[in-house]
């Protein structure tokens, strides 16, 4: 309903669960066990029991018999229990009892030092506090919750009093302070709302998103309450509960706005969704009680009835004394409106005693629905005492609405109506003269606040704007740092290696050479025509090894650097492999091999050619190498594919692959060769490996399909 009724229900509804059964306490052994069964009984007896006046009742037996179980000193239990006492009075509109225990409940957690427990207590004593029209006591607990907010850094206790304190200021009427507190609780609790698991984080989420939208209405900010409400429908399906207050916060924005189409469209929805549940009726009479005052309001009176008689039935079907006054209003006035003014009246008679302690705003409506019933009946001196009644409760409401201070407005509002009363029209006349200047003083002064504040507000965005330059300039530099840095790591990690294979593997050629350039030197005479000729030969083949190496390696080593990269050019594979069997042809003939080049003459791939000779290279080593002497190497090409076959002569194509895997560059001796060439073969877009037909016979491939 479009009053503040709906709020103080949702003040104290920040629970979820399932429906209860009670435990049998004679299948637990200890107390600790029988204690925790019965808290979790009352705990599900508390989700269960709006708009239900047996569930109310049985909360209040449940928790009072749970405080038999507990020991004297047991403070959190004891004060759990005080709070679903207090509850169970609370929803049966007994104000006076619920305060009582929810004070209980307040001393045993200060007793305890449970700081969570007292945050509970105040945010209940709040709303009851207010309602019995105890405004020190309200303070009382307003302040106790501001000096635990002051003092912790507990989220859950922040989402609990922001919110707490977000509804003092509400039911004081300070609306911007209480939506700057309502929306500091949200923000913490959207921090975690989309990941946890804990469906009673989204439940309360969803149920302080329908709060804060009601506070929006409330100040006539539609659109804001239903991008409100949508924030919050995300977890409309957590429990029925959610879900269904949410349908009827839509109904109520949209009947508030005007959009009576949508508002059916919702309160259809609602109906289906509880066709077969008569839990939480609270919001089916909710929403239909805002469609029939939609069209009372806009004097389509034949159109409200069916939704009042809605309200009615299930009011009576669960006979709860809220929802009864809240029919029992809204069919007063439509009796009213219509002429039915003895109707009215008997209805307005049994409302208003519940209206004067639900709701300020419900019984100053009431009030005035009943001053008009009394006037249309003829009852002018009766019509006459409700209108002033109405008028009184008018002006605290709109007083507090505007005041600064809750006392000193008080007095100053009852000055001003007195001032009013007795003032001259002359007087009136200079009153309105200093309203005229304070008006023009106050524009000025706005002007020029206006003024600075914009000013400000350009020196910010310059300082913002320089902070972000000098951010993306020393972001900037950082990465290129960064960036060097790698380059640098990757360049020490390749001299590294490369360092240790020259001193491995050209450290054994060079020697060679240095041995036998000695010998000849020192000894020439001893060296006949046929020893010199073999030393010539041996001194040829160690210069070819240490020039192929150094080949090998200096590409290779080009080939780890950032911006060394192929160069991709059309070329004719079998004029690079016939160039890489010449340059081993001495190896060749030692082994009295044969090789056999049958790639076709006009293939051609694209390619670099350096890096695929040193690849053809290194494999063609490896296939002489592995090779039975007196046999024959045979080439072959097939598209994207180059193969070189031999009569292998004990070495295992698993062998092989295996030192492919090897990521470690470390020698010729375990593989550098085959390291290089597969490191290059990455580089222009080629895979190497080996297979093996059969026993005899070693097949090394060169693929581009990949």
């Amino acid at each position: 309903m479009r009053n503040g009724g709906a709020f103080l229900f949702g003040l104290l509804l920040i629970a979820v669960g399932t429906m209860a059964q009670e435990p049998d306490l004679s299948k637990l052994r200890s107390d600790r066990e029988k204690i925790k069964a019965w808290m979790d009984y009352c705990e599900a007896l508390r989700i269960n029991q709006q708009g239900i006046k047996g569930n109310y009742i049985l909360l209040e037996h449940a928790a009072i018999k749970g405080l038999q179980l507990t020991a004297t000193g047991d403070a959190e239990d004891r004060s759990r229990l005080y709070f679903y006492t207090a509850l169970g009075y609370y929803y049966q509109v007994k104000f006076d009892s619920a305060q009582a225990f929810f004070y209980q409940s307040l001393h045993e957690a200060q007793k305890g030092h449970i700081v969570k427990q007292i945050t509970k207590a105040c945010v209940a004593l709040i709303p009851v506090n207010f309602q019995l029209q105890q405004k020190d006591k309200v303070e009382e607990c307003k302040n106790i919750l501001q000096s635990i907010l002051d003092s912790t850094r507990n989220e859950a206790i922040l989402e609990d009093g922001d919110y707490a304190l977000g509804s003092y200021y509400q039911l004081k009427s300070y609306y911007s302070t209480a939506q700057d507190y309502f929306i500091k609780s949200l923000e913490l609790r959207e921090k975690e709302v989309d990941t946890t698991v804990e469906q009673k984080k989204k439940f309360d989420y969803a149920i302080q998103c329908d709060m804060l939208s009601k506070l929006y209405l409330n100040t006539q900010m539609v659109d804001k309450s239903l991008n409100v409400l949508r924030q919050g429908n995300r977890f409309a399906a957590v429990s029925p509960n959610v879900g269904n207050r949410l349908l009827s916060s839509f109904v109520e924005a949209f009947t508030t706005s005007g959009n009576i189409d949508s508002a059916l469209y919702y309160n259809k929805l609602l109906a289906e969704k509880t066709k077969d549940n008569p839990i939480f009726p609270s919001e089916i009479v909710s929403s239909n009680l805002n469609i029939a005052i939609y069209y009372i309001d806009h004097r389509l009176f034949s159109e409200a009835p069916p939704y009042i008689r809605k309200g009615e039935t299930i009011a009576a079907q669960v006979k709860s004394p809220l929802l009864l006054f809240q029919t029992q209003l809204i069919a007063g006035r439509y009796d009213e409106e219509t002429g039915k003014f003895d109707e009215a009246i008997a209805l307005l008679d049994q409302s208003l005693p519940v209206a004067r302690q639900y709701s300020r705003e419900l019984y100053s409506n009431a009030l005035k629905t009943m001053a008009l019933a009394q006037k249309g009946r003829g009852n002018l001196k009766a019509a006459l005492t409700y209108y002033e009644e109405y008028a009184g409760q008018t002006d605290s409401i709109t007083k507090e609405k505007l005041s600064t201070n809750f006392a000193d407005q008080e007095t100053r509002y009852q000055t001003a109506r007195k001032e009013q009363q007795i003032a001259s029209l002359d007087k009136e006349n200079r009153l309105e003269v200093l309203e005229l200047q304070n008006a023009s003083r106050t524009r000025l002064l706005l002007v020029i606040g206006l003024a600075a504040l914009g000013i400000i507000a350009l020196l910010l965005y310059f300082i913002y704007r320089n902070k972000e330059k000098l951010n993306r300039v020393l972001n900037r530099k950082n990465d290129q740092l960064g960036e060097l840095n790698q380059q640098l790591a990757l360049a020490n990690e390749t001299k590294a290696r490369l360092f240790g294979i020259i001193g491995h593997d050209l450290r054994a050629p060079v020697s060679k050479i240095v041995q036998l350039l000695r010998l000849q030197k020192e000894n020439p005479g001893l060296l006949n025509e046929q020893s010199n000729q073999k030393h010539e030969e041996k001194l040829k083949t160690a210069s070819e090894n240490v020039l192929e190496t150094m080949e090998d390696l200096l590409l290779w080593s080009k080939s780890q650097m950032q911006h060394f990269t192929p160069e991709f050019l059309p070329l004719k594979i079998k004029s690079i492999i016939q160039k890489e069997s010449d340059f081993l042809q001495q190896s060749i003939e030692d082994k009295n091999l044969q090789i056999r080049n049958e790639v076709p003459e006009d293939l051609v791939l694209n390619t670099d050619e350096n890096f695929l000779s040193v690849i053809i290279r290194n494999l063609l080593q490896n296939s002489v190498k592995y090779s039975e002497e007196d046999s024959t190497i045979s080439i072959a090409a097939n598209g994207r594919v180059i193969q070189i076959s031999n009569k292998t002569a004990g070495i295992r194509s698993a062998a092989l692959n295996q030192l492919l895997q090897n990521d470690e560059v470390n020698s010729k001796s375990s593989g550098m060769g085959l390291q290089i060439a597969k490191d290059l073969a990455t580089a222009i877009q080629a895979k190497i490996f080996f297979r093996q037909p059969d026993d005899q016979h070693l097949t090394a491939v060169i693929s581009w399909d990949i």
